[in-house]
């Protein structure tokens, strides 16, 4: 499933991208004509006021909370039955696909204690952005179970 979401929600695509999820983020404003043009997405708004458009154009979409990043994923992933398994194959940042790499050829980018016990090196292509599954990974793990719960 692919997603479309307006420029206020980037912590919801960042992490619809941790679970694997094709999500672009609008930069520009949003128009029937970038709606039309994005068809094969699902797009994700926290406005009401765009859902007459919304039908017009014949976009799929879901209206979610404004400010509660948690409550925002909890809905789509039940809305939309969606797998919740981080699988981090894509950069948080800009949605690309991330690169298995050997920490080796980073070491210089890592930092000593990360290198030492982190492991699951990616590399991102397109924004140079390296990552790792090191202590952080947990909270991760935590942080989504605590979201998936605010919508029960």
């Amino acid at each position: 499933m692919k997603f479309l979401l307006e420029n206020n929600l980037s912590k919801l695509a960042k992490w619809l991208r941790f679970l694997g999820y094709d999500t672009e983020v609008l930069t520009s404003s949003i128009s029937p004509q970038v709606l039309s043009k994005n068809q094969d997405r699902v797009f994700i708004t926290t406005s009401r006021r765009w859902e007459r458009t919304l039908r017009k154009v014949n976009i799929r979409y879901i209206v979610v909370p404004r400010h509660d990043w948690e409550l925002q994923l909890c809905m789509v992933i039940k809305r939309l039955s969606l797998s919740s398994e981080l699988r981090l194959n894509l950069c948080p940042e800009c949605g690309a696909k991330l690169k298995s790499v050997k920490k080796e050829e980073f070491k210089d980018r890592v930092p000593p204690k990360a290198y030492e016990s982190a492991y699951d090196f990616t590399y991102c292509p397109r924004c140079d952005l390296l990552l790792w599954k090191g202590l952080h990974y947990e909270r991760m793990k935590k942080m989504l179970s605590r979201a998936l719960s605010k919508c029960d």
